[in-house]
């Protein structure tokens, strides 16, 4: 749980230290994700977060990193792990579901941080590639799922730009609609 007590016997690890920074991001936006705030979240001083962290932007980057080659690898191989159809049904219950504050907090870090932009887009690519494959999977040609793949992340950016909190339900239609379009275009493959 995000924001938890910490007891005296509590030793927080690097883990506790990222949990709560993404809570901080998809709450407040990257504006809020200070070593002050992350310290009062987790009750523990500068020092606690030093003993794991070099500095404030040291921490900034594992962060990135932790996103960039743990929370994300985990994600698409859980889905790789399951057949082309089942693939596609789980990017589709992922892009519903997923923490959309946290992702479009890490994407509005990116216009103002190297490291973040980096990371994002290396991350954006693996994303639209294991859609990619999944559609060729499905019997999609490999030019048509590029494609396919583009529009269907596409669509999933925007619906996190368009307003402040996502329209579930809207989203929810509009993967419904883009699902329809790339059963049809199965078909036609």
């Amino acid at each position: 749980m995000y924001g938890r007590p910490v007891q005296v016997s509590d030793r927080l690890t690097r883990s506790d230290y990222f949990a709560a920074a993404m809570a901080i991001l998809a709450e407040e936006g990257v504006a809020g994700l200070t070593t002050t705030r992350l310290c009062e979240r987790l009750e523990v001083t500068r020092g606690s977060l030093y003993h794991h962290f070099e500095s404030g932007p040291a921490f900034h980057d594992a962060l990135i990193e932790h996103w960039e080659h743990e929370l994300v690898p985990a994600l698409l191989a859980a889905i790789e792990a399951v057949e082309p159809y089942a693939r596609i049904d789980l990017l589709q219950h992922v892009a519903l579901h997923a923490d959309h504050d946290a992702e479009k907090a890490i994407r509005a870090w990116a216009h103002t941080n190297p490291t973040a932009a980096a990371a994002l887009a290396r991350v954006d690519a693996a994303r639209e590639d294991a859609l990619a494959r999944a559609l060729v999977d499905v019997g999609i040609a490999p030019t048509l799922a590029r494609t396919l793949s583009r529009i269907g992340f596409s669509l999933l950016i925007g619906a996190q730009q368009l307003d402040d909190v996502i329209d579930r339900k809207r989203l929810a239609a509009v993967l419904v609609e883009y699902r329809a379009w790339i059963d049809h275009r199965r078909t036609d493959a």
